[in-house]
């Protein structure tokens, strides 16, 4: 895929966590070195109750994350964040296979990994052809084979959510034909008009004037706007091309990360600066349609959304999904979606980065991180009325405890001092 301009996605990362809101406290080269020494304290293994809230929130109304994640395999060697891509963000509504190959080496692991990602609500599909195999006739039967083997051989054979087609040029004649033809039977399996809840999409740097486009877009789930390296300005005018066809929250416009490296770090002269917040991926997140709103954004590559080296102390850092996780944040703030439930909050009076509402349950630091909590961080929170929460210092509920039943706004006052101490919880 794609064009490969290089949009230069960089900054300072601050702290690896998972989702929404989130500030970091805790010493950096610590908090590197334990993760570089143990990488499954940077996995997420949720608990059922955690599993069921990012289940139910990527049900809701809301803008949807979505990345590109580059396979490893004929195309691509093992990403910056590995090649184990369920570790990308819980919170991320689409994760797209890019040149998934059934020679590559990790081709055993993908149903399991696809099954930990339909645990959190994510929807996994790949990026694929409409092309029709040797011997197989160009028509309509033709293209029902074609579609069918498509749907077998990969589709349901991984466990995949949809199929996304990559169109960058714009096809005619006897091209256009067949590609319309397998595009349309796949209609049957996916998309809108298959009533199956699997997606079948569009992906391009293209108009909505394309010729492809133009005859399946009553087929199509979302268009992925490739949009490299162009201002947000521009979204507008490309989004006009394609409002006579489609929904505005079927319109989601995408940037690249920076090609094969991570961040750099020197990211003054680059375009994006995720420690401040600004940039294409940031100016996406926050543009709409002039009516409507937009579908959401996705990134490329998100396999090398990390930093690979900082710019103060040339340290390695470790895997962290800081823009992705940024994007998410900002399209959906905490409390827009998030359902009833214990609210922490960075600073004390319920200031500063605050978590989402998370529900009743038990939760270690790992499960907490999911609704963008962090270490030795809160200082306040909300309680919905009736509510109880029992708070500890260490993590699995071990150490000095706090119980409180109504909201604090000030774990400073409490006996002893919470502030800034409490690792685990336990919501009743």
């Amino acid at each position: 895929m794609k064009n490969q301009i290089k949009i230069f996605l960089l900054g300072t990362i601050v702290c690896a966590l998972v989702l929404f809101q989130i500030a970091c406290k805790k010493n950096e080269a610590q908090r590197t070195n334990s993760l570089n020494a143990n990488p499954a304290m940077f996995s997420r293994s949720l608990s059922s109750t955690s599993d069921s809230a990012l289940v139910a929130y990527k049900k809701t109304t809301h803008e949807i994350t979505a990345g590109f994640y580059r396979v490893q395999g004929p195309c691509y060697g093992p990403g910056v964040n590995g090649s184990n891509f369920s570790t990308v963000p819980d919170s991320l509504d689409v994760l797209i296979l890019f040149c998934f190959d059934k020679s590559s080496p990790i081709i055993s692991s993908v149903p399991g990994w696809i099954s930990a990602l339909h645990a959190k609500g994510t929807k996994v599909i790949l990026t694929g052809n409409l092309n029709i195999p040797t011997g197989v006739p160009h028509t309509t039967a033709g293209y029902q084979t074609t579609a069918k083997m498509i749907m077998d051989s990969t589709v349901n054979k991984y466990g995949f959510d949809g199929y996304d087609i990559d169109v960058e040029s714009n096809p005619s004649g006897s091209t256009l034909t067949d590609m319309a033809g397998v595009y349309t039977a796949l209609s049957a399996y996916l998309g809108p008009k298959s009533g199956t809840g699997k997606l079948l999409t569009f992906d391009t740097n293209q108009t909505g004037s394309n010729s492809l486009f133009q005859q399946v877009y009553t087929m199509v789930d979302y268009v992925w706007l490739q949009a490299y390296g162009r201002g947000a300005s521009t979204l507008q005018g490309t989004w006009n091309t394609f409002s006579p066809y489609i929904a505005s929250g079927k319109f989601v416009p995408g940037f690249s990360f920076y090609e094969e490296n991570g961040y750099p770090s020197n990211y003054w002269d680059d375009v994006t600066y995720p420690e401040n917040g600004t940039g294409h991926a940031y100016d996406y997140a926050r543009w709409e349609p002039t009516s409507g709103k937009k579908g959401g954004v996705f990134g490329y590559a998100i396999d090398r959304d990390t930093h690979l080296t900082s710019m103060h102390d040339n340290t390695l850092r470790v895997p962290d999904y800081k823009v992705t996780n940024d994007l998410i944040k900002i399209m959906n703030p905490v409390g827009t979606g998030g359902g009833t439930g214990a609210i922490f909050y960075q600073d004390i009076n319920y200031g500063g980065t605050a978590t989402s509402a998370i529900p009743k349950g038990n939760y270690t630091l790992a499960q907490l991180q999911a609704y963008g909590f962090v270490d030795n961080w809160a200082s306040s929170v909300k309680l919905p009325a009736g509510w109880k929460v029992i708070m500890y210092k260490n993590n699995s509920f071990g150490g000095t405890s706090w119980t409180l039943t109504v909201s604090n706004t000030n774990f400073t006052m409490l006996s002893p001092n919470a502030n800034d101490a409490v690792t685990s919880v336990k919501i009743q």
